[in-house]
């Protein structure tokens, strides 16, 4: 398990902030949340929850953006 841990830090790379995830990204952060203890876990769920209750609630698609903007131009 030592082992594993070392080998995932050691291939780590930073994710830039305010940018996407690839799938292969997304991937092997899933498998390194197997190696977190249940206190980190609960950690990250408070940052995650944290995280989803900052992001602005979509009041409109960008469909009904885009027809409220050709009334107006």
């Amino acid at each position: 398990m030592e082992e594993e841990h070392q080998r995932l830090l050691r291939h780590h790379r930073p994710v830039i902030r305010n940018t996407a995830m690839n799938s292969i990204q997304f991937e092997q952060l899933k498998s390194q949340l197997k190696l977190l203890t249940p206190q980190q876990l609960k950690s990250l769920q408070g940052e995650i929850r944290h995280s989803l209750s900052d992001e602005p609630a979509t009041i409109l698609t960008d469909e009904e953006m885009d027809a409220i903007v050709s009334l107006f131009s």
